[in-house]
């Protein structure tokens, strides 16, 4: 069984195997490509924020609570695999 790690570390690709330690690329877990697009989006605004210093709280809670979602529906799409998601900004983490 996989276990994977929704982040947005700068230089990832946002997801990444927890054992392993690699970055994955998103379109090899057999996702739609509005799904990749949105996770993409996603991850774009985070690494925006975090160049910037994490300095508004209300944008970190509201991507923060657009990756929940995004993981959410990763692991309702994907129930064969483990998923946790990383809250960069606050260093904390959350199973899925």
């Amino acid at each position: 069984m996989k276990y994977l790690v929704i982040d947005a570390s700068l230089n990832g690709t946002g997801i990444r195997d927890k054992y392993e330690g690699n970055y994955l690329a998103i379109d090899e877990l057999g996702l739609s490509c509005e799904i990749i697009d949105g996770f993409n989006q996603w991850l774009l605004k985070y690494e925006k924020e975090q160049y910037g210093g994490f300095i508004d709280n209300d944008i970190i809670t509201e991507l923060d609570e657009e990756g929940g979602k995004l993981a959410i529906l990763i692991k309702n799409i994907l129930p064969e695999i483990k998923l946790e998601y990383f809250y960069n900004a606050r260093m904390t983490r959350e199973i899925i």
